[in-house]
Order: structure tokens, then C-alpha cells, then sequence
């Protein structure tokens, strides 16, 4: 009995540990060479009012889990960059 009670207390307390992730988005750039450039000064918006350059959120606790380019559906000249961050 004692250990399902223990199971049924770790069950609930484990969602509370659960960590946060976020997907952020950059300015739109014309696609050359010289525009389409990520780099330390970059600024991402996230959601949930976070936003920064790389290094910031790196200094805030947030791992940069995956980088994307993407096409800028109403206008395909442009591309933006997308991060997934997160914090454990």
C-alpha cells in the first residue's frame, strides 16, 4: 500500500518538473547572401513576451534546441530564422 501511494505522489509531482520551450522567430530578410546571415545580434521574438540575440538567451538559461531557415509565406524573396528554445 505504501508504494502506491509513493507512485501515485511522484505521478503528480513529476509534470511539476516539467521544463518550458518556446519557438522564436526573427525579422524577415531579403534572401542574399549578405542579408540572409544569422548572427550574435540577430534578435528573436519567442512567445510569452521572450525575446533576444542568441548569446542573451543563452545568458537567460535558454538552450537553443534547433535552428530553421524558413520562406516567408507572403513573400517567398524572404526568409527568417526560427529557434526552439528551452529551459529544463
Amino acid at each position: 500500500m505504501v508504494k502506491i501511494l509513493l507512485l501515485a505522489g511522484l505521478s503528480v509531482a513529476v509534470p511539476a518538473l516539467a521544463g518550458e520551450a518556446h519557438v522564436c522567430k526573427s525579422q524577415p530578410v531579403a534572401n542574399s547572401s549578405a542579408n540572409a546571415e544569422l548572427t550574435d545580434d540577430t534578435v528573436f521574438k519567442c512567445g510569452e513576451g521572450i525575446y533576444g540575440t542568441i548569446p542573451a538567451l543563452a545568458r537567460d538559461g535558454w538552450k537553443i534546441v534547433q535552428q530553421t531557415d524558413q520562406a516567408d509565406v507572403t513573400d517567398p524573396s524572404k526568409t527568417w530564422a526560427q529557434l526552439i528554445i528551452q529551459k529544463d
